[in-house]
C-alpha cells in the first residue's frame, strides 16, 4: 500500500499542470514555517536569515536536458537529472517530505486541496488513474496507437494462417503470454535527525551526541523527574530542576515526594543540590560542619560542555536505545520540524514493557522524552525530561551557597 501510494502521488503530482505544482510545492514549504511567493519560474521561500529559490523542473524532452534557472537553490525533479549548483529532490523526497515531515493530516490536505485526490483513496489496480491529462500527450498516444494498428493489419493481410486481427495472432491460438511487472523497489530511510531515519532511531549515540553539541551552546532550563508505583499507585517520585546559564554556571535542586521511600538506585535524578558559578561546584551537605562542600572544577571538565549536557548524553544514550521505533508523527513548531518517536523492547534497566516516546528536532535536540518499564519484581518505573525557557535562562547562587561561601566550606578536590 506505501509504494502504490507513493506511485500515485507521482502520477498526480506529474499530471498536473506547471502553476498547480508551483503553487503545491509553496504551500509545502509554508506548512513548515517559510514564508512563500511566486516569482517568475520560482518559489521562493524565506524563513529568518535563511533564503531558498525552488525551481520545479519536469524533465527532458527529446533527448534535451531541461533547463534549470541560474538562480534556483533547490530543484524538485520530476525526473532523475543533476544540478552541480542546487540541491535536487526527486519526487520521491517531495512525497516523503508531504507525508512524513509534515503532520499526516495536514499534508493529506495539500494533496486534496490542490490536486483534488486523497492518498488514503489509492485505487487498488497498479494502473493508477489521476483526474488531470495532459491534452498534447493524449493526443499524441492516441495518434501513435491507431497507426501501430493500421501497420498492423496491413502486415498481416493476406498471409496464411493469420487472420486480419489487432495484433496479428493466429486465429487458432487464443493463449496470450501475461508479463510479470517489476516489484516497486522499496526506498531508502531520509535522515531526519542525526542518528534518526523515517524507520526510526538508527543510532541512540549519534543521537545523544548531537543533542550534546546543542544544550552545551545554549540557557535552559531542564526538568528531569523519576516516578515509582507498584500494581499503578505510586510510592514515590523526585524531581530535579536544573537551571544553566552557560555550561558551568548553574543550579540544580532535587524535590523529593516519597511516601514508602524509594527502592531503585541509582536514579537519573541527583543525589544533592548543587550550584556552579563558572569557577567552583558547590554541594549542599547538611553533613559538613557548615552543610556545604565546595569542589574545584576539574580543568577538563571546564573546557567540555558541561556537567549537564554530558549528563542529558547519557540518558539519551540509555532510554532510547531499543530493539524497535518509529517515527510516529511530525509537526511544525516555531518555525522547526519536530518529529514523535515511539520506542520499544528493550533489556535496559532488566525491564520488560519497556516503550519510550521523544520528541526531536532536526538539529538532535530532544526536547523531552518519557520512558516506562516494569523491573522483574513488579516495581513499575518511569523517568522523563523537557526543556523549556531555552535561551533566556539565567541564574543566581542560592542562599545556601552563599552562607557556605562566606563560612569555611570544606573544599575537595576531587581525585582524578
Amino acid at each position: 500500500m506505501g509504494s502504490r501510494r507513493r506511485e500515485y502521488f507521482g502520477d498526480v503530482f506529474r499530471a498536473a499542470t506547471a502553476s498547480e505544482r508551483h503553487r503545491f510545492v509553496a504551500d509545502v514549504w509554508a506548512a513548515r514555517g517559510w514564508e512563500t511567493t511566486l516569482e517568475d519560474s520560482l518559489v521562493v521561500a524565506r524563513r529568518a536569515t535563511q533564503t531558498q529559490r525552488i525551481a520545479v523542473v519536469t524533465g527532458s524532452r527529446f533527448g534535451l536536458r531541461p533547463t534549470i534557472p541560474a538562480d534556483a537553490d533547490v530543484v524538485v525533479a520530476l525526473t532523475p537529472l543533476s544540478a552541480p549548483s542546487a540541491r535536487v529532490i526527486s519526487l520521491d523526497e517531495l512525497y516523503e517530505l508531504v507525508r512524513y515531515g509534515l503532520p499526516a493530516a495536514d499534508g493529506d490536505r495539500l494533496v486534496e486541496t490542490h490536486f483534488g485526490v486523497s492518498l488514503d483513496d489509492v485505487p487498488a489496480s497498479s494502473s493508477v488513474h489521476v483526474p488531470r491529462a495532459d491534452s498534447t500527450r493524449s493526443v499524441l498516444v492516441v495518434v501513435a496507437v491507431v497507426a501501430l494498428l493500421v501497420v498492423a493489419i496491413v502486415a498481416t493481410a493476406g498471409v496464411p494462417g493469420v487472420a486480419p486481427r489487432f495484433g496479428g495472432e493466429p486465429e487458432s491460438d487464443q493463449s496470450t503470454a501475461t508479463a510479470t511487472p517489476a516489484p516497486t523497489p522499496t526506498p531508502e530511510p531520509r535522515v531526519v535527525a542525526p542518528g534518526v531515519t523515517t524507520d526510526g532511531i538508527e543510532n541512540a549515540s549519534v543521537l545523544a551526541a548531537a543533542h550534546r553539541n546543542v544544550v552545551a551552546n545554549e540557557s535552559y532550563q531542564w526538568t528531569i523527574g523519576y516516578r515509582e508505583s507498584i500494581a499503578g499507585d505510586e510510592t514515590g517520585r523526585e524531581v530535579e530542576v536544573v537551571r544553566v546559564e552557560e555550561p558551568h554556571v548553574y543550579t540544580s535542586e532535587v524535590q523529593h515526594v516519597s511516601w514508602s521511600g524509594l527502592r531503585a538506585f541509582p536514579r537519573p535524578t541527583a543525589s544533592e543540590d548543587s550550584y556552579a558559578d563558572g569557577a567552583f561546584r558547590y554541594a549542599r551537605r547538611p553533613a559538613e560542619p557548615d552543610g556545604v562542600a565546595v569542589r574545584v572544577l576539574d580543568p577538563e571538565v571546564l573546557d567540555g560542555p558541561g556537567r549537564h549536557a554530558i549528563r542529558a548524553e547519557r540518558y539519551i544514550d540509555w532510554y532510547l536505545s531499543t530493539e524497535q521505533s518509529r517515527v510516529a508523527d511530525s509537526a511544525v513548531v516555531d518555525g522547526v520540524v519536530v518529529y514523535r518517536i515511539e520506542g520499544s523492547g528493550t533489556d535496559f534497566p532488566r525491564s520488560r514493557d519497556y516503550a519510550f516516546t521523544a520528541f526531536v528536532e532536526e538539529s538532535g535536540f530532544v526536547r523531552s522524552m518519557q520512558a516506562s518499564y516494569e523491573t522483574r519484581d513488579g516495581l513499575g518505573v518511569t523517568v522523563w525530561f523537557e526543556y523549556d525557557s531555552v535561551g533566556t535562562t539565567t541564574v543566581e547562587a542560592p542562599s545556601w551557597a552563599e552562607s557556605g561561601n562566606q563560612t569555611s566550606g570544606n573544599r575537595v578536590t576531587p581525585a582524578g
